[in-house]
């Protein structure tokens, strides 16, 4: 197994640290996870083909110490799952020169992720892209300490603003093209939730962020054997 792929799904959902634990389910050589982020302010599903494990499903608490361990090892790894009685206990995970033990918890202390049973009409679709992601990110970077960023939304153009505030503040907008069934006005989401969802993506082939007025955001993300999802609930501004 290539480690690439592995850390490339493990960014997906872990987000830089956002989201710390989650179980892994494996069936049919289909990877997949449901997280949310450990500030509850996203909730995801992640889902890659082609790793060649056995089916079943993988308690992880620590991913910090997994992506650690995973770093001390070359690119081409063999991953073996432990188990007792059925159950997974441990990931043996070895490269040409070493090997490593990954300790797995029990399911019960992983925390249930909300199912998005009914969802809002989304009224404001944005086409992501690999300069739309550029933008954002270089965005976000020269205002570290901004928290959200806004969405406005009319005539089939949008406008992004980093560090939305009713009060005057240090900000950068930028202008997007957008499919927009009805208006949607400062609706504020975690800008750096949103940049590191973006980071982790940049392989996707194809992207969209869409908005409700009703306060929650959905963003979508295919690319080579892989697909995600997150929805970001609304931020209050200051």
């Amino acid at each position: 197994m290539e480690k690439k792929k592995l850390i490339s799904f493990i960014d997906k959902y872990y987000l830089a640290g956002n989201a710390n634990s989650t179980k892994l389910v494996v069936e049919d050589k289909t990877m997949s996870c449901d997280f949310i982020t450990d500030d509850q302010n996203v909730v995801g599903t992640v889902s890659a083909e082609d790793f060649d494990l056995p089916n079943g499903e993988l308690g992880v608490y620590a991913t910090s110490q997994l992506v650690k361990i995973l770093s001390a090892l070359e690119n081409d790894i063999n991953v073996d799952i432990k188990k007792a009685e059925e159950t997974a206990y441990s990931l043996q995970v070895s490269d040409s020169n070493s090997d490593a033990t990954f300790m797995l918890a029990d399911l019960a202390v992983i925390r249930q992720v909300p199912k998005m049973k009914q969802l809002p009409d989304f009224t404001v679709k944005i086409k992501l892209d690999k300069g739309f992601s550029d933008r954002f990110i270089k965005a976000k970077n020269a205002l570290p300490e901004s928290t959200n960023f806004a969405v406005n939304a009319s005539n089939n153009a949008a406008e992004l603003i980093i560090n939305y505030s009713s009060m005057k503040t240090s900000r950068i907008t930028f202008n997007v093209d957008a499919t927009v069934d009805a208006d949607v006005a400062n609706v504020c989401f975690n800008a750096n939730l949103f940049k590191e969802i973006l980071t982790a993506n940049k392989d996707a082939t194809e992207g969209s962020l869409e908005v409700s007025s009703a306060g929650l955001a959905r963003v979508t993300f295919k690319g080579d054997g892989f697909a995600s999802t997150y929805y970001l609930v609304q931020l209050q501004p200051s």
